[in-house]
């Protein structure tokens, strides 16, 4: 197999080096190694004596049973937050009964109940305008913390330049399933090793929605967050746009619970990607390589989309009609051998993440990182050209039921 592909490197390095770029593991290898090499993850003392007062904000649509250890962890920290406030949005469950025994027990300051379902963005701007810290923490209701994490997020805001900051995300029920298994390497690659190095660089483009941190002020003077689809990748985009800075703090830690089977991870990862699309290029117009008088940070976080996630995505039913036509029945041993070679940079990544994040994912993930090229370069790629496709054709973000029907009507009329 590896013979083919040094054949291959010597009379075609062209479509060599596209084959690597389509299946995305190098890119990891290259954020990875740039860390590694320069310590560039440690460039900054994210905590400092800068101690801003923090607001917890916690929307929720029944996501009862994750509340109450999300709230147990946020009163572990070492920066205590000034308040928590639970939002209740129109939840079925016990939602509203926990959050309530909560309250009763000291451990919420406020709850603010919805009697019909408003939206994720409706949740936490209502409850902004109760807030009194410094600073905002927007948390899902299955996020745990480690103690140290508010406190690192905070750090960063010593920089009055820096309007939002977000933190490193693991898997908590990594071992529940193939396919949490499989998140759980993702995310130690893509959020871990792919922000710290965007990071460096002021290039990252979304505050994550499990847990962001926000100036309070900036965020009241903004009208909070749109209350359409991908809410957060239209705020940090916001924020970038009228030139401040945000910020991945990779040393605070939190855990969220993934989907555990493959068509919940696909409805997920389909929202994700139609709204990234309608976002990036319907809302701000970042298709053109280059925008006159654009920061070369903003043009580097434009970039890492286009290059590395947009053209591979799009490219790849054809690079394989071409593979097949190019090698007809050998083009199965050609990509065989082109797995085998992302197989093997998947686990110089996995060992080198271990190291630098001080994480493990366990057996269970090392034996999930055998089969990861192919979760991330076909299973993930394939999804998410369908996705672009639909968003495309069909404008599919605008019946996103993360968004409620009523809200949609309101945004996007009888297009719905």
């Amino acid at each position: 197999m590896l013979a083919m592909v040094q054949l291959l490197a010597q009379n075609n390095l062209f479509l060599l080096c596209f084959s690597v770029l389509i299946f995305d593991i190098p890119r990891y290898t290259l954020s990875l190694a740039s860390l590694a090499l320069f310590g560039l993850r440690r460039r900054r003392d994210r905590v400092s004596a800068h101690s801003p007062s923090v607001s917890v904000i916690i929307p929720t649509f029944n996501g009862g049973s994750g509340l109450a250890p999300s709230i147990a962890s946020l009163h572990r920290q070492a920066l205590r937050p000034l308040e928590i406030i639970v939002v209740d949005d129109g939840s079925t469950d016990e939602t509203r009964a926990v959050a309530e025994r909560a309250r009763a027990q000291g451990l919420v300051n406020m709850v603010i109940c919805h009697g019909t379902r408003c939206g994720r963005s409706a949740a936490i701007n209502a409850a902004a305008r109760f807030a009194s810290g410094d600073l905002l923490l927007t948390v899902d209701a299955d996020t745990v913390f480690e103690p140290t994490a508010v406190a690192h997020l905070a750090g960063v805001f010593a920089d009055p330049r820096v309007a939002g900051a977000s933190c490193n995300i693991a898997i908590s029920n990594q071992h529940d399933s193939l396919w949490s298994g499989l998140q759980s390497v993702e995310y130690l690659m893509s959020i871990s090793a792919g922000r710290s190095i965007l990071d460096v660089v002021d290039a990252i483009a979304c505050l994550s929605g499990a847990c962001s941190m926000y100036r309070r002020d900036v965020f009241l003077q903004q009208g909070g967050l749109d209350v359409g689809p991908g809410e957060d990748l239209e705020y940090s985009l916001r924020l970038r746009r009228l030139g401040y800075v945000i910020r991945f703090v990779p040393e605070a830690w939190a855990e969220t619970i993934g989907p555990t089977s493959a068509i919940s991870l696909l409805r997920q990862r389909a929202r994700w990607d139609r709204d990234a699309l309608r976002i990036r290029f319907m809302m701000y117009g970042e298709l053109s390589l280059f925008h006159p008088f654009e920061r070369l940070a903003d043009t580097l976080q434009r970039l890492d989309f286009i290059l590395f996630d947009l053209i591979p995505t799009l490219s790849l039913p054809f690079y394989l009609i071409y593979i097949i036509l190019l090698f007809g029945d050998q083009a199965a041993l050609f990509l065989a051998s082109i797995y085998f070679v992302l197989l093997w940079l998947s686990i110089f990544n996995m060992g080198l993440a271990f190291v630098m994040f001080n994480r493990s994912v366990g057996l269970f993930g090392l034996g999930a990182a055998l089969i990861f090229p192919l979760y991330q370069g076909i299973y993930l790629k394939c999804a998410r050209f369908f996705s672009y496709s639909s968003e495309i054709i069909f404008a599919t973000s605008r019946h996103d039921d993360f968004v409620p029907p009523r809200v949609r009507r309101a945004l996007f009329g009888d297009r719905t």
